[in-house]
């Protein structure tokens, strides 16, 4: 009895004593791959963007600042290898290297790979230099694009027109208008003119034009044209109104014509013998009824804009009571 007693005390003794368990072993640090990499040739340079990663594969903090290894050469003959691409290909001074938080990026001069296959690598590094290998990326290079010069915009109806000059299969058109942060694209083109229908007469817009060829699955760029400020100006009329009838009533002789299809329409005038006898007509029709039986009437009908802008009259129509 005393005996069971004294090995429940000791087990519970036992029980609350903090044994420490097996060792943990020392984090490697190694930070996790990049999986963000992108690499574009714009000018005569390859520009690479990508993230830094935040954490190591065990899910920790990377301690300190990483190494970062950027490194660019060409494709090795017969396929790809990476110890061939390794070993030919040439690192990019840290110094070429531009980080913001966790933002990095570099531009590498392309020339003398024009015409070639390269591929880049991106490898971070711990504080032991430990890393989990490359993220990589390839594309091939074409001579650099000429830079789209010239860029004019001017008024078009209902939009603003642009032109430049460059020689290049395609074109990339941007554009800032107002309340926006930054430039934004807004079309692709093969020649050197674009038309932007999605203005707004008296507001200020900014363009800035690219020039792309497609290269493989990847498009090589120019370098971006200098920016252009245009405020447009409605200088354009609504068209003619067309299918003018005149119908003798009772007492009246009534107008109708075909509905305007321009967005700016704001209204329609009509005309009689020459005169204006009516303006601000929002529906197209109007009721003449300041006439006398026996008389001819001739009338012709206009179309006005936002802006005041007044289309020509229409091809007069005749009607008279009898």
């Amino acid at each position: 009895m005393i005996r069971a007693a004294a090995l429940t005390a000791l087990a519970v003794v036992l029980g609350g004593c903090g044994f420490p368990g097996e060792p943990l072993p020392p984090a490697l640090n190694r930070p996790t791959r990049v999986n963000d990499l992108a690499v574009v040739e714009r000018g005569s340079n390859v520009v690479v963007h990508f993230t830094i990663p935040k954490l190591t594969t065990e899910g920790l903090p990377i301690p300190g600042n990483p190494d970062i290894e950027i490194r660019m050469g060409e494709m090795p003959p017969g396929g790809w290898s990476q110890a061939a691409w390794e070993k030919a290909s040439e690192r990019v001074p840290y110094s070429q290297i531009k980080v913001q938080g966790q933002s990095a990026s570099a531009v590498i001069d392309a020339s003398k790979f024009y015409g070639k296959t390269v591929v880049v690598g991106v490898e971070i590094h711990g504080p032991q230099g430990r890393s989990v290998g490359w993220s990589i990326d390839n594309l091939v290079l074409v001579p650099a694009l000429p830079v789209p010069r010239g860029l004019a915009p001017k008024n078009a109806p209902d939009a603003v027109q642009l032109e430049w000059h460059a020689a290049a299969p395609q074109f990339r058109v941007f554009r800032k208008g107002p309340g926006d942060a930054d430039f934004r694209q807004i079309g692709t083109v093969d020649k050197p003119m674009y038309l932007d229908g999605a203005i707004e007469f008296g507001k200020t817009y900014q363009y800035e034009v690219q020039s792309i060829e497609k290269s493989v699955d990847k498009y090589a760029e120019s370098e971006i044209s200098a920016a252009i400020s245009f405020t447009p100006v409605d200088q354009f009329p609504p068209a003619v109104p067309s299918g003018v009838t005149a119908v003798p009533g009772a007492k009246s002789i009534e107008l109708v014509w075909e509905r305007n299809v321009e967005r700016d329409l704001a209204s329609y005038r009509v005309y009689r013998n020459g005169m204006k006898i009516a303006e601000g007509l929002i529906s197209p029709s109007y009721s003449d009824k300041d006439v006398t039986p026996g008389t001819t009437y001739r009338y012709q009908v206009s179309a006005l804009d936002n802006a005041g802008n007044e289309s020509a009259q229409s091809p007069a129509v005749e009607a008279r009571l009898p």
